[in-house]
Order: structure tokens, then sequence, then C-alpha cells
């Protein structure tokens, strides 16, 4: 996790999002897959450039 932003370096989620992944409705997970491009872009920890793969993913299917 990273300190500063709170968000997985892997998954870009906050640990309440990961929490409530499981339970959570397909709006809720969509809206939150939603935002992971914009979070991958602010990302100033080294991890995220590891990531790019990720991201072409999550706008496929946000798209």
């Amino acid at each position: 996790m990273d300190s500063d932003t709170g968000w997985c370096k892997g998954c870009y989620r906050t640990i309440a999002e990961i929490v409530a992944w499981g339970q959570g409705s397909e709006a809720y997970q969509r809206a939150v897959w939603a935002s992971l491009p914009e979070r991958h872009a602010k990302a100033a920890f080294a991890e995220a450039k590891l990531n790019e793969r990720l991201m072409s993913v999550c706008k496929q299917q946000s798209a």
C-alpha cells in the first residue's frame, strides 16, 4: 500500500475497495475499475511503471 495515496501498489484500490469488492454490485465494481487508469496516471511510486498492462485492460473494459 502506498502511504501517500492509500492505494495498493499493484491494483490501485484502497483497502476499503478491496474489502468491498467481493460483495460489491457490478455497478460498484465498474465504478472502481473505471477510476484505476486515472489513479495510475497520478501514481508517483516506482511500481506504477510495472502496471502498464493492467491499465490497458482497465481502459479496454471501461470503454
